[in-house]
């Protein structure tokens, strides 16, 4: 298990922030924890799937370079910093649209 400390929760949401920005997706709810992370994004006819690999391998390259820039005392770059499960739902209503938010 990966436990992100405050520099790392804050790389990610402003990596997540940046990358809806350039892409023109809607960033609707952003909550970066120790343990877990969750976005709501409107992203046209993008696929959840491919947004969720989007952002997860964008965020991996700031948090590899983020380690890679820290003093490590020797211990190597974590390789991994994602499960592989995680939420791709589409919110066809403005009440699970709500839900999500919430």
């Amino acid at each position: 298990m990966c436990v992100l400390i405050d520099d790392q929760r804050q790389v990610v949401e402003s990596t997540i922030t940046e990358h809806c920005r350039r892409r023109g997706w809607e960033l609707l709810a952003l909550n970066c924890r120790t343990n877990d992370v969750h976005v709501v994004v409107v992203a046209g006819s993008v696929h959840p799937k491919q947004v969720r690999i989007q952002l997860m391998a964008w965020c991996t390259r700031k948090l590899k370079e983020m380690d890679q820039d820290s003093d490590l005392c020797g211990q190597p770059v974590r390789q991994n910093w994602w499960t592989e499960r995680g939420s791709e739902r589409f919110l066809n209503d403005e009440g699970a649209l709500a839900a999500a938010i919430q």
